[in-house]
Parts: C-alpha cells; structure tokens; sequence
C-alpha cells in the first residue's frame, strides 16, 4: 500500500510539474500600453481568435486585504469590469478558498456570456506570493434560464506579490474565449482592457473599511504575520 501510494504521489508531481509547464509555454506576452503606472500586456492564444491580457499595478493596499476583497465572490460586480452577476453554487473548501460560483459577464450590444467557475489557491509565503486561480469548470452544471450564452472556456490567475507592508504588486490575468456571435476586433479590444480597468476598480474596494477590518482577523492576516517573523517577507 505504501508502494502504491508514494507511486500515486509521484505521478501527481509530475502531472503538477507538466501543467505548470505547458501554462509558462501558452503565452507569449508582449507589453502594449502603460496607464498610471500599470503595465498592460497581451498574447496571441493558438488556435483562438481570442487573445489573453494582464495588468500590473502596485496597490498601496496590505496583502491580506485583497485577498478579502478577491474572496468575496458576491461583490465581484462592484469591481470587476463587466461583471453583472454572480452566484456561489458550491464551497468546496472554505479553509483553502476551493469554491464552485456562477458568473455572468457582460457584452455591449450583444447577448451577455456566463461560465461556472472554480476557483484554487496556491500561496508561497518564502517568496511572500499567493496565486488565485478561477477556471471554468464542468463538475457542476447550472442555468440561470437568462438565454446567455455560456463561454466555451475561460482561465484567469490574480497573482499577488509582496512589496512591503503597506504595498503589493497584483497582477490579474485573463484567457478568455466568448464563444461564437462576437468579433474578434471587439472582443480583443474589450479584452486588452479588462484587467486594467479591474484593477483600477479594486484600488477604491482595498480602501473599505469593512475589507480592512475583516482582513485584521482573517487567515490570511495571520499567514503574513507568521511569514513575517519567519523572516520570509520584510515589513
């Protein structure tokens, strides 16, 4: 038994190692605009008409508090751009941040699309980063009975990275395809601007009072702080 479990484990690295592997190799990112001191990037997608985008933007805001403000699914629409609606359909674990939710994101002019997602976390306090990850998922099927038009798939990844106390560098990337009915022309130029215009959104959410209060008793509050005195990261 102990055999076949440590054999189960190695293949569980590799498929690990492989997956990490092949999402470094899909994308060729290629810097395009820069606006108020955050970065936007670009890259093709093969076999997609659709391309990817990220942003970089240092916010003066505490690790912990974006991420209150990331886990809270049901505000999504109050910052991220064209997002209309959301719906949590199944915590699979609350302690590890695994949940299952329903979000529908609009498009001008034409039927809005929607995606089931579910979401990952993967923190590295020695580098003093945390990746929160949000791909479209099929473990659970759900119709909100709207006529949308569901994405064909969807992957998105918010990387935050320790600066200091006070200041963290996020990144929030996205690799989505809307599906048919949508010109590429529009859907890119849409696209490019998502993840700025989100992470210009979440700069006014960070300053909440209800965010920074919940962030002092959070997790995630005391995951810095033991980072912190082990050295890992620098107030």
């Amino acid at each position: 038994m102990a055999k076949r479990n440590f054999i189960i484990t190695v293949v569980l690295m590799l498929l690990i190692v492989a997956s990490t592997s092949f999402a470094a190799d899909r994308y060729q990112w290629r810097l395009v605009d820069t606006k108020d001191g955050c970065q936007i990037y670009t890259s093709v997608v093969n076999g997609r008409d659709y391309v990817a985008a990220k942003a970089t933007c240092v916010i003066p805001a505490r690790i912990e508090v974006i991420g209150v403000v990331i886990r809270d699914i049901a505000n999504y629409p109050e910052w991220m751009e064209d997002c209309k609606d959301t719906k949590i359909l199944k915590t699979v674990d609350d302690e590890n941040d695994v949940f299952i939710f329903w979000i529908r994101q609009h498009v001008t002019l034409l039927t809005d699309r929607d995606m089931v997602i579910k979401s990952r976390v993967k923190m590295n306090l020695e580098k003093g980063q945390d990746l929160i990850y949000g791909d479209l998922t099929n473990e659970m099927s759900y119709d909100a009975g709207k006529g949308y038009v569901r994405m064909p798939s969807f992957n998105s990844l918010f990387t935050l990275d320790w600066i200091d106390r006070e200041n963290t560098r996020v990144t929030y990337m996205i690799d989505p395809d809307l599906g048919k009915g949508v010109p590429s022309s529009i859907a890119n130029s849409v696209i490019k601007k998502t993840p700025y215009k989100s992470l210009k959104k979440m700069m006014k959410m960070v300053k909440m009072s209800k965010y920074i209060e919940s962030a002092r008793t959070s997790k995630y509050n005391k995951l810095v702080e033991d980072a912190m005195k082990a050295g890992f990261v620098k107030p």
